[in-house]
Order: structure tokens, then C-alpha cells, then sequence
């Protein structure tokens, strides 16, 4: 899908709507996201960080859009998911990758990445299986 499809569909989940993040490249590979902070994403209000399942979210949303075909009738289910936290997510942009890893006819296995200024420094890793069917 076109990142211009993979927008329109973000534009009618209302989580998505809620994490209000922005499609960056969509590939066959993988996509790639980013997430202004908003203070309905702090975890710690002394800190100003994201909370951690917002981090988490964005990184499943971003996987989700990276495997399926096809939103309409057959949106990709999560049965597992991993996120290894590295680092605290301070206020400010939040950018996800999602790479694809294995992806099959009945199942899909992705990648993801979190980070703000510097991608080799990430806030995030997570590990998500889909299931296609």
C-alpha cells in the first residue's frame, strides 16, 4: 500500500486518530512513522516522558500497517509482541520503524524500532507476530 492509502487508514481508527502519528515511507519492506508529543502521551508529568504504552502502541500500530493488505476486510491480529524499553522517551517527536522480518500467507513477523534524535540511539525495540487471517 501507498503511505497515502496507509494515512486514510489511519485516519479511521480512532486510536490511531488518538496517537495522532504521521505515515513517513511505506515500502514493501517496512514503515516508517513519526508522533509529535502531546500531553495526553506523558507517562511521568515531572519528567514530561511518554508513558510507556503509548511507545508500545505506536510501535504495534506502525508493524500493523507494515503487513497487511488488506484494512478493510482482514486487519492483522497481534498474537505476541515483545517491546524491550532502552532508554526514557522525553516530550518531543517520537519516530517508529517497522521492518518486516518474515511475512507468509497466515502469518507475519516484524521488527520495530523507536527513537527520537538519533536512530542509533533508540528509546525502543519491540518484536511483534501477526496473524494474516
Amino acid at each position: 500500500m501507498t503511505k497515502d492509502e496507509l494515512q486514510a487508514i489511519c485516519n479511521k481508527i480512532p486510536y490511531f486518530r488518538f496517537l495522532d502519528f504521521t505515515i513517513e515511507t511505506a515500502d514493501p519492506d517496512g514503515v516508517t512513522t513519526t508522533m509529535p508529543f502531546a500531553d495526553r502521551h506523558i507517562g511521568n508529568p515531572e519528567a514530561e516522558n511518554y508513558h510507556g504504552g503509548i511507545v508500545a502502541s505506536l510501535l504495534e500500530a506502525t508493524a500493523s500497517l507494515s503487513v497487511s493488505d488488506d484494512w478493510e476486510t482482514q486487519p492483522p491480529k497481534p498474537i505476541n509482541l515483545t517491546v524491550d524499553y532502552m532508554r526514557p522517551a522525553r516530550s518531543g517527536t517520537l519516530n517508529a520503524k517497522a521492518t518486516i522480518s518474515r511475512k507468509g500467507r497466515r502469518m507475519a513477523s516484524v521488527a520495530t524500532v523507536a527513537w527520537q534524535d538519533n536512530e542509533d540511539k533508540p528509546v525502543a525495540k519491540g518484536l511483534f507476530h501477526f496473524l494474516l487471517v
